[in-house]
């Protein structure tokens, strides 16, 4: 028998998502809406290119940054700290949540953690994920996040979707090599490459790293949705990586952005 009060637990937590831009969280979301207007921001990705320095570059030019998952684990070596930090890696934050509440950073995690998955973050802003392609958004992307934030194979993906709903129009991306040693190509096969290094540090997943292939076939699709619903509505992307696989968006030299 099931146990009332879980249950009506259970239904309420149902209709919350269902109706999530009239919750706390939807809110919030709406307040943010187009608050940073016009500006530049980076989504930093955790690929082996990624590097200190620039992160030491990024904070001194005081550039919004958007950051993900186990980046914390490069904080001894800088100054930076991310201007917001996203995950939707369940697990990762299960096993690590102290480290991801000590980050001095606007989170943004996944209401279905909390509700379902008993996963709470002090502290932190919620949003209702959606992996599926809304009919309204035949491209799995929005303008507006107080409904539902689409992402699809990748948390870069919905990093980009948080930039745009602040209002952010021009988003440089930063350490996302797109390569790993074992993934599922476009074509669907998989490769296994053990020359490939896949972070920015040794050790960053040793706990899981043999329980992960990335589908870059997929992740691929989604960049190309997102460039197409980009150049549609006046968004720049750019890819400023030291060094990436990803050729959907168009590439630029990092130092340049910052050259006087």
């Amino acid at each position: 028998m099931i146990h009332p009060i879980l249950s009506a637990q259970a239904h309420a937590q149902t209709f919350l998502l269902r109706h999530f831009k009239y919750t706390p969280y939807g809110r919030y979301m709406a307040k943010i809406h187009n608050s940073h207007p016009g500006e530049m921001c980076f989504v930093i990705g955790n690929g082996p290119s990624l590097t200190a320095e620039d992160l030491t570059t990024l904070h001194e030019n005081n550039i919004d940054t958007f950051a993900v998952n186990r980046i914390f684990k490069i904080f001894p070596q800088t100054p930076w700290r991310p201007t917001y930090y996203v995950s939707t890696d369940a697990v990762m934050i299960r096993d690590m949540l102290s480290d991801v509440e000590a980050i001095p950073s606007e989170k943004f995690i996944p209401l279905q953690n909390k509700y379902y998955l008993g996963i709470k973050v002090r502290g932190a802003h919620y949003f209702f994920r959606n992996d599926n392609r809304a009919k309204d958004q035949p491209e799995g992307f929005g303008l507006d996040c107080t409904e539902q934030v689409n992402m699809r194979g990748t948390v870069t993906i919905a990093c980009i979707q948080l930039a745009i709903h602040m209002g952010y129009r021009k988003i440089c991306l930063l350490g996302i090599d797109h390569n790993f040693d074992k993934v599922i190509t476009e074509n669907g096969e998989i490769v296994i490459d053990p020359g490939v290094k896949n972070y920015f540090c040794d050790g960053y997943d040793d706990d899981v790293a043999n329980e992960v292939q990335h589908d870059l076939g997929n992740t691929t699709r989604a960049y190309m949705d997102v460039r197409r619903f980009c150049d549609a509505h006046d968004i720049t992307v750019l890819n400023a990586s030291r060094q990436t696989k990803l050729r959907v968006f168009d590439r630029v030299d990092f130092d340049s952005l910052f050259r006087s």
